[in-house]
């Protein structure tokens, strides 16, 4: 199945970062809430980059600031995520498609950011994290600059807590309501990105277990932006 539901509807393509909420009850105390990056929405479905996949016919509550409050159920996996079934009335339908008529042909980029360290959105934003006791969490890179990152999982560390976040070691410096901010052991130059990807072996495995579920985004597609997250 196309990851296009109507070819003939209105819809936007690109990086807008959001919040979702699976199911009604948390998964793990005081978890419920996660980061998550739309990379499609229509009147009639959206699909998301995200942290935690749930399962298919599984409800999801998600916010994105252009598009407001949607409602809806998992019809499908794709590689760094889902894919929403919006339920929704003929009028809710309606603005949406008029919000999505807006912002087509533009970027979104989101509230001003007044920080002074460069923020940016990784293309490939699903990525891994490591503790200390060798545990694998998937996780959502929200954004990230040379000294640290936004993150969010299925996990509530401390502040304090030392991870890794693909291939480069950190430290929980802060918590919010959709994850955690960590900070860089050390520095990154210009191939921060690429560090902060999960181990090919990883993303192999993944793609083996979605074969028959494949995004067929191009991550080259996807605009940098700043980030909206707390600063360090």
């Amino acid at each position: 199945m196309s990851m296009i539901e109507q070819d003939n509807e209105p819809h936007y393509m690109g990086a807008v970062m959001g919040r979702y909420v699976l199911g009604n009850n948390a998964r793990i105390p005081g978890v419920n809430i996660f980061a998550c990056r739309a990379r499609y929405i229509s009147p009639t479905t959206f699909i998301a980059a995200a942290p935690v996949v749930g399962t298919i016919g599984e409800t999801v509550r998600a916010s994105f600031a252009p598009f407001g409050a949607l409602r809806g159920t998992i019809s499908r996996h794709v590689s760094d995520g889902f894919a929403v079934k919006i339920d929704a009335s003929d009028t809710k339908r309606i603005e949406l498609a008029r919000h999505i008529d807006s912002l087509r042909g533009h970027t979104w980029n989101g509230p001003s950011n007044k920080r002074s360290e460069r923020r940016f959105m990784p293309a490939e934003p699903r990525s891994i994290l490591t503790l200390d006791n060798g545990d694998v969490i998937p996780c959502l890179i929200v954004d990230f600059s040379a000294i640290g990152a936004s993150v969010s999982a299925d996990l509530q560390p401390s502040v304090g807590t030392s991870l890794t976040i693909g291939e480069v070691s950190c430290k929980v410096v802060r918590l919010f309501d959709v994850g955690f901010a960590v900070l860089f052991d050390s520095p990154q130059n210009e191939d921060a990105e690429e560090m902060l990807k999960a181990p090919q072996k990883w993303r192999d495995s993944l793609n083996l277990v979605r074969s028959t579920q494949i995004d067929i985004f191009d991550p080259a597609d996807i605009p940098d932006m700043d980030g909206v997250y707390p600063d360090f």
